[in-house]
């Protein structure tokens, strides 16, 4: 017993000293980037800061073009993604068990495709409208250069509207391919009434992917955190920008354990 003992305060001092070391280690990389920072002098970053600057007015200059090109990419793979999962779907209702499983694979494959290019698309709109969305910025422009922003903005709609679109067309082709799979995708409640049409094995496939994501974001949130408390001290790009990435730290790791505790207090209260 003592032995256990000993051997659990070895670990905890382990942790502890693990911890410590990560902490010094920051500091040194902290203290590194710092000396650099000093030692490359101001003309070093204010060059790297013009040439982001330069490049936000050329992804600004070219809005329309790029939001053409980067949508279409991604409608093309949407749609490819699509017409597969409709081929495929018509082919699992007559399907035995090892080819239902096999089609069943790859239809999660295409739908995944599918739903991550209509994502990225999603994003890719608002980066490239956001260096020019600005009143300041508006304000300073002559009137061609302004047409060329609304332009920038119906395709920016346009594009949004069709990716919002096609998730819906999604839901409602996997609707058809399983009709037991119930959930309005307009409703604000789907996510709830997808997860109870579910069985336990599809649950279990939910809840695992969840909190893989949750572990993925418990890492990347605080690095961005950091990422941005470092540009804020180099480049001045502001408080809101580590606020952001903070909060969604915070909100994330107080909805998980708010999740915990009101399972727990469930299972006590069967």
């Amino acid at each position: 017993m003592e032995k256990m003992n000993k051997g659990k305060s070895k670990k905890k001092m382990n942790s502890y000293l693990k911890m410590v070391l990560i902490m010094l280690a920051g500091g040194v990389v902290g203290g590194i980037f710092g000396f650099v920072t000093s030692y490359t002098g101001e003309n070093s970053i204010a060059a790297i800061g013009h040439g982001m600057n330069a490049f936000l007015l050329a992804v600004r200059d070219h809005t329309v073009l790029l939001e053409c090109i980067c949508g279409a990419i991604c409608i093309m793979i949407c749609e490819i993604h699509f017409g597969k999962m409709k081929r495929m779907g018509s082919q699992i209702q007559d399907a035995e068990d090892e080819e239902y499983h096999e089609l069943q694979y790859h239809i999660e494959v295409s739908s995944s495709w599918g739903m991550i290019a209509s994502t990225v698309g999603t994003v890719l709109m608002m980066l490239l409208i956001s260096p020019g969305y600005s009143m300041k910025y508006i304000e300073s422009q002559s009137d061609g250069e302004i047409w060329m922003f609304l332009a920038g903005l119906v395709v920016f709609v346009g594009m949004v509207g069709y990716f919002g679109m096609w998730q819906i067309r999604y839901i409602k082709l996997v609707q058809r391919i399983y009709p037991d799979k119930k959930g309005d995708p307009t409703s604000i409640n789907f996510q709830e009434q997808w997860l109870a049409s579910c069985d336990e094995a599809e649950k279990e496939e939910i809840y695992e992917a969840s909190y893989k994501t949750y572990l993925l974001t418990g890492k990347v949130l605080p690095f961005c955190t950091l990422v941005a408390m470092l540009l804020h001290m180099v480049w001045n790009t502001g408080v809101l920008a580590i606020i952001i990435p903070a909060f969604l730290w915070i909100l994330s790791a107080s909805n998980y354990c708010r999740c915990c505790v009101t399972k727990k207090s469930e299972k006590l209260a069967k």
